[in-house]
C-alpha cells in the first residue's frame, strides 16, 4: 500500500517517548506511528501480516525437529534443516513475503551449501523432480529457477480469502513435505531402493484437498 506524507503536530515529550520506544522496537519513527494508528483504528499492516505469518509459521514448525525458524527481518525469514545422509548438509529455506501490490505473495529460496560434487548433483537433480511433480498435480504456471544448488519458487497469492494462520500452514506444510522427501531421497538413493512413482503418490496424498500457495 502506498504511504502518503502528513504533516502532525505533537507533543516534545509524545516525540520523545515514541523516539525512545520505536528504537526498542527496531523500527524507524514512521513506521512505529504506523504501526501505533493502524491498531488503534483497528487495520492490520502489510509489515504485521508478515509478522503475523512468520509467528503461525514458526508455530507450526516447532513440532518438528529437523526444522528450526529464523525470523531475519520484518519480511524475510529462515527456516534450516538438513539431509539424513553421511554429510548431513545443511537446507536453507529462504522465505520472502513482497508488499500487498506486489503480483505475487513472496517467493521461497532452497539452498544447501555442500562440497560434495555427489550431493550437491543430487540435491539438483531432486529439485527438477519436485518442480516437474508441482506442474503435474499443482500448476504449470508456478514461476520458478532452478540453478547452482538453489532453488526459487515464487508463492502465489490465494484465489480463496485465506487468514493468515492458514497461508502460514500452507507454506509451512509446503516446507515440511519438501524436507520430508528430500530426506527420504537421499535414503533411498543411498539404499538403491528410489522409486519415483512412490515419491510422487506421496507428493500427490499431501497436497490433496490442501491450499497451495
Amino acid at each position: 500500500m502506498a504511504k502518503i506524507v502528513y504533516s502532525l503536530a505533537l507533543d516534545e515529550e509524545v516525540i520523545r517517548q515514541v523516539d525512545k520506544s520505536a528504537r526498542k522496537a527496531g523500527m524507524s519513527r514512521s513506521n512505529f506511528v504506523n504501526r501505533i494508528l493502524a491498531e488503534a483504528v483497528g487495520y492490520e499492516t502489510a509489515q504485521q501480516k508478515a509478522e503475523n505469518v512468520f509467528s503461525a509459521v514458526e508455530n507450526y514448525l516447532k513440532q518438528h525437529a529437523n526444522l528450526h525458524f529464523f525470523n531475519a527481518t520484518p519480511n524475510i525469514a529462515t527456516v534450516v534443516g538438513a539431509i539424513a545422509c553421511p554429510y548431513k548438509p545443511k537446507m536453507k529455506y529462504t522465505l520472502e513475503i513482497y508488499p500487498e501490490n506486489s503480483r505475487y505473495l513472496g517467493e521461497l529460496k532452497i539452498s544447501s551449501r555442500t562440497g560434495n560434487g555427489y550431493v550437491r548433483k543430487a540435491i539438483e537433480e531432486f529439485y527438477g523432480l519436485w518442480s516437474a511433480m508441482e506442474a503435474r498435480h499443482i500448476s504449470e504456471e508456478i514461476p520458478y529457477e532452478i540453478g547452482e544448488g538453489r532453488f526459487r519458487r515464487v508463492l502465489l497469492r490465494p484465489t480463496a480469502e485465506l487468514d493468515a494462520v492458514a497461508v502460514a500452514q500452507a507454506i509451512a506444510h509446503y516446507i515440511d513435505v519438501f524436507d520430508g522427501l528430500i530426506n527420504g531421497y537421499f535414503t533411498e538413493l543411498e539404499s538403491g531402493d528410489f522409486d519415483a512413482r512412490e515419491m510422487e503418490y506421496t507428493f500427490r496424498r499431501a497436497f490433496y484437498m490442501r491450499p497451495v500457495l
